[in-house]
């Protein structure tokens, strides 16, 4: 930060040298940031103005508090291979009801074939309020990097075993995301979508089901450790999936 206002100032000094008018610190002052900030904020008007979680909060709709620990290492030839580790609580209130939604732990394995191509393996060992389960989670991610944004792609097929029920439900899982690094400070501004569709067991098929909406801020720590206080709106839908049908929203701050 201080080399960040050290490069204003010496822009400032060097515009306004051997000049009475007021006016070019003020042109100085704003030309040097203006040209990264437009485009983080086009980024966020566009994601803002296509986002359902702007809208009011109905009866049924939900406040969740999730918390996630991931530990994760690399290795390999260029570090190609990871394994890691993930375990998250997560609580509900709803209706004045405050409960334990569940909390599950999330072993992975992942190889990048590409720097910009990654395939994942994840499984989660789940004890949530009806049960039980067991989620396996095979995906595929693709990223590209442009200049201090990074724009990334997950496809992810998602089956849950539901063990007291033996019943199998699979959906499939959809991510586009952004993350904008900010120069000269630790920080990673994060917005992303996700929705859930093609929802089907051996009983039942709707198209749509729901849609995650994400926005938060990632904090280097150190270069090992990094805090993530994050908020996501799950907007659910109706048993058929119209997207003009929205049933009840979980409002999600997780960390």
């Amino acid at each position: 930060m201080t080399c960040y206002c050290r490069q204003i100032y010496n822009n400032i000094a060097a515009t306004t040298a051997g000049q009475e008018d007021k006016c070019t610190i003020f042109a100085a002052l704003i030309r040097f940031p203006m040209k990264r900030l437009s485009y983080f904020l086009a980024v966020v008007l566009l994601l803002s103005s296509v986002s359902p979680a702007l809208a009011a909060q109905r009866e049924d709709d939900a406040l969740c508090i999730w918390s996630t620990t991931v530990l994760k290492k690399s290795f390999g030839k260029d570090d190609r291979w990871g394994v890691g580790v993930l375990q998250e609580y997560r609580h509900k209130i709803r209706n004045g009801v405050s409960e334990t939604d569940q909390w599950f732990l999330r072993p992975s394995v992942s190889y990048s074939v590409l720097p910009w191509l990654k395939v994942q393996y994840q499984m989660d060992f789940a004890a949530t309020s009806s049960g039980f389960n067991m989620r396996f989670m095979p995906e595929i991610s693709l990223s590209h990097k442009v200049g201090d944004f990074l724009f990334s792609f997950r496809q992810r097929v998602m089956t849950t075993l539901q063990v007291a029920q033996n019943t199998n439900v699979s959906v499939l899982r959809t991510r586009a995301r952004v993350d904008y690094r900010i120069p000269e400070t630790p920080l990673t501004v994060i917005f992303a979508a996700e929705p859930y569709w093609c929802r089907f067991s051996a009983t039942d098929f709707s198209w749509f089901q729901k849609c995650r909406w994400y926005a938060g801020v990632d904090i280097r720590l150190t270069d090992s450790l990094t805090f993530s206080p994050h908020y996501n709106c799950q907007a659910y839908h109706n048993h058929k999936g119209r997207y003009d049908r929205r049933t009840y929203d979980d409002h999600v701050i997780y960390f």
